[in-house]
């Protein structure tokens, strides 16, 4: 956090309406996580490109830190996020974020009304159930959210950093070198796979039930707005 903190107050130090300088290297950065994220989620998803420019920095610091000796070496002196308490909190965090949207959304009734549709039963009795059914999994599944969200990031951190010190302590040189560009790699990764989940996960949860299932079966580019396809992937 204080890397992080250090390095905002200095990147923003008399900021310009032309850029010049380190603003540049600032504005270049998050208007790219901005982009790539819109490019995910549509012009929804702009309202929350702090949170997501936030989880990333925050996570790939945080990932890329464990990387640096003799960081992971000492077991009191390694990654935040190959600790399980990090990471269960941080997709807490994102647990809490996409429900409360959905909420302020939607309102009360109609985010628990996703989970609790009564309108199958116009259909008939076996309708209604079966939607009751399916939306009690879905509810019943947005707890295992924060679950997967938490174990995937620890486990990939963890077990990378574990790799590292085996394969460090146990070859020559080059070996760790090819390791450890692996691993930048695959911590960059890990950091954008679970910020870009929390605004999937944030984007579905401010959908409407009638949004989630357009009247009529016909071609799925009927329902699906161009530019906002990433939800109904992360839903699939």
């Amino acid at each position: 956090m204080l890397v992080i903190l250090v390095l905002a107050v200095i990147l923003s130090r008399n900021v310009r309406l032309v850029p010049t300088g380190r603003q540049n290297a600032l504005e270049y950065v998050y208007e790219g996580l901005a982009n790539f994220a819109t490019s995910l989620g549509g012009a929804p998803a702009r309202r929350y490109v702090p949170v997501f420019a936030t989880f990333f920095i925050y996570i790939l610091l945080s990932n890329w830190s464990g990387l640096i000796p003799p960081v992971g070496k000492v077991e009191w002196f390694r990654a935040p996020t190959s600790d399980v308490n990090m990471t269960i909190g941080l997709a807490l965090v994102s647990f809490v974020l996409f429900h409360v949207e959905g909420v302020r959304s939607l309102g009360v009734g109609g985010y628990l009304g996703k989970f609790f549709n009564f309108s199958g039963f116009r259909d008939g009795i076996a309708a209604g159930v079966i939607a009751l059914f399916v939306g009690l999994l879905e509810f019943l599944l947005e707890f295992v959210k924060p679950v997967t969200l938490s174990m995937r990031l620890f486990g990939n951190i963890y077990a990378g950093e574990i790799a590292l010190g085996v394969i460090t302590g146990l070859t020559f040189v080059i070996l760790p070198v090819l390791m450890l560009s692996l691993e930048v790699l695959l911590n960059f990764m890990q950091a954008l796979i679970f910020s870009v989940l929390t605004l999937m996960f944030t984007l579905i949860a401010i959908e409407g039930h009638d949004e989630e299932h357009a009247e009529g079966h016909g071609d799925i580019g009927e329902h699906i707005p161009e530019g906002n396809i990433a939800p109904e992937l992360a839903r699939g």
